[in-house]
């Protein structure tokens, strides 16, 4: 990964500097999205043009769990999926820039969820008193990225699974009509005799 994305270390300002200022990405942000959009960056910072400049995020970042108590909890990782202006991250995360167009944000969200990214994180992080994972870990892993054609592919079969499986109001009523389906299938069979020959 070293060749296809440039790797920083996120914001660490005191509890004073937040409440106001710039859009700024939480570690919890980070821990619970797969995939980050606008809307989802609900705290602010004060910080300084400088700090703006280098951290600014932009579509087709993505960041990871820097540190965490455990080994399990760190390199979870989201997508930014939206340009949103001035917009900065912070120090408990990990920022990768991409230095190509080779991969698509999304098929990016979904590779870094996998068990074989998981398990390469768990067993390459430090531990000492924390768990930790630094950028030039991230680096190493070797990134498997078919053409730009077929990672669409793979987003749009991927991305219809994840609205199904997150999704309330997308999945609930998908589950019920599978269910619906299943019920009437089973009815007709359970109630459906065949007429005794006299």
């Amino acid at each position: 990964m070293g060749s296809l994305f440039d790797f920083r270390n996120g914001l660490s300002k005191g509890k004073d500097f937040f409440g106001t200022g710039t859009p700024f990405i939480r570690y919890i942000d980070v821990y619970n999205n797969r995939f980050l959009r606008e809307d989802d960056i609900t705290a602010l910072v004060e910080c300084t043009p400088a700090e703006i400049e280098k951290l600014k995020v932009h579509r087709g970042d993505v960041f990871f769990t820097r540190t965490s108590e455990t080994a399990e909890d760190v390199g979870w990782s989201s997508v930014m999926l939206d340009d949103i202006g001035d917009c900065v991250f912070n120090g408990f995360t990990i920022k990768a820039t991409p230095k190509t167009n080779y991969l698509l944000p999304e098929y990016c969200a979904f590779c870094f969820a996998t068990d074989d990214f998981r398990q390469y994180v768990t067993s390459h992080c430090a531990f000492t008193t924390r768990a930790s994972l630094t950028g030039k870990t991230i680096a190493e892993y070797q990134l498997a990225f078919p053409s730009i054609e077929k990672q669409q592919e793979m987003v749009d079969i991927l991305s219809k699974f994840h609205t199904l499986c997150n999704d309330l109001s997308a999945g609930l009523p998908a589950e019920i009509e599978a269910r619906q389906k299943q019920y009437e299938y089973y009815r007709d069979k359970l109630l459906s005799f065949k007429e005794i020959q006299k």
